[in-house]
């Protein structure tokens, strides 16, 4: 098997995401996630499929057999490089071919190895393959690619919501079945708002998803959306504040529609604290739970000793002193 046709399968799964704070270590050429080490690699960067943004539809691919796939975990485990694996391809053949492959490769991962496993579900996969990928997996996911379906038709000329809101269904009901985890993503920055990603997280999360995930459209080369201009770090990161204050803090997505406005211009929580008002400590812009517990889930403590105090323990307090008693100033860090 060749490194560089292996580097690159793997270099091009960046665009899956499967953890806000998944990064690519070329040294290893292995992926990092949270505390998993894991081998993302496209079975292949292939694709039939015609996503405006998407690298792989608009250059020349690769592929690796499901046989090969194994092989190539299975070496990279034995050298202690890699914990965990998740397997997805770009569509070189017909959708439920492609999905039989992945599958095989699972199971033939799945022989040896009990450990974390997430298979990319296929738009266009069967109920039959579902249930299969669910039975061998830890997760499964399906990509719903956009914030608005409307604007589907214009990414993708082949892809059908109705398509991916039925296999998406079907997910649910397969992963509730098997006590395992389901997720998706869309690409941030097509021309959505966050109005309109907070739509979107109501009903996916309505669906039973474990989790929501976005990738930050990037122009790339060759493909119809080179020239467009790239998603910014700050949205995604103010996103994925908001996603957490959704599943964590159970904040009501109405509430995160009321301030957002078009673009949430700063920390959600902050934008909640100022509209709503603070009624338990966590509601504190730089309090969480950990700190929250620590200062006895008092808002009394919400002085300068407390603060001294969070601060000496490792906290950033420049968000909670702003809510200090008598406390004025917000504009130099909003």
């Amino acid at each position: 098997m060749e490194l560089r046709k292996l580097l690159r399968l793997s270099l091009l799964s960046v665009f899956d995401v499967c953890h806000e704070r998944c990064r690519f270590d070329f040294s290893r050429a292995v992926y990092t996630s949270g505390r998993l080490k894991l081998f993302k690699c496209l079975m292949s960067s292939k694709c039939l499929f015609d996503c405006r943004y998407c690298y792989n539809p608009w250059h020349r691919g690769e592929m690796l057999t499901p046989r090969e796939y194994a092989k190539a975990f299975f070496l990279l485990k034995e050298k202690g490089l890699v914990d965990s694996v998740f397997i997805s391809s770009g569509i070189y053949s017909d959708p439920e071919k492609v999905m039989d492959d992945i599958i095989e490769a699972g199971r033939l991962i799945r022989k040896n190895f009990s450990g974390y496993m997430h298979l990319k579900i296929i738009p266009g996969a069967g109920r039959d393959q579902i249930r299969e990928a669910a039975e061998i997996a830890n997760r499964i996911s399906i990509n719903a690619e956009v914030a608005r379906e409307s604007m589907l038709d214009e990414v993708c000329s082949v892809k059908s919501k109705l398509d991916i809101k039925r296999r998406a269904n079907w997910i649910a009901r397969e992963a509730k079945k098997h006590g395992i985890s389901h997720t998706t993503q869309i690409v941030v920055g097509l021309g959505e708002n966050d109005q309109d990603v907070l739509s979107f997280m109501e009903k996916w999360y309505g669906r039973g998803v474990s989790r929501i995930y976005f990738s930050p459209f990037r122009p790339l080369k060759g493909t119809p959306y080179e020239n467009r201009k790239r998603e910014s770090k700050k949205r995604i990161v103010n996103l994925y504040r908001a996603d957490w204050l959704i599943r964590k803090y159970g904040v009501d997505i109405s509430k995160l529609k009321a301030v957002a406005g078009e673009r949430f211009d700063c920390d959600p929580k902050v934008l909640l604290a100022l509209n709503f008002g603070i009624e338990e400590l966590k509601d504190i812009p730089g309090i969480g739970f950990k700190a929250a517990k620590l200062m006895n889930n008092d808002l009394r403590n919400i002085n300068s000793t407390g603060i001294v105090r969070l601060k000496k323990m490792g906290f950033n307090v420049k968000k909670i002193s702003a809510f200090l008693p008598g406390q004025k100033r917000l504009s130099e860090w909003i």
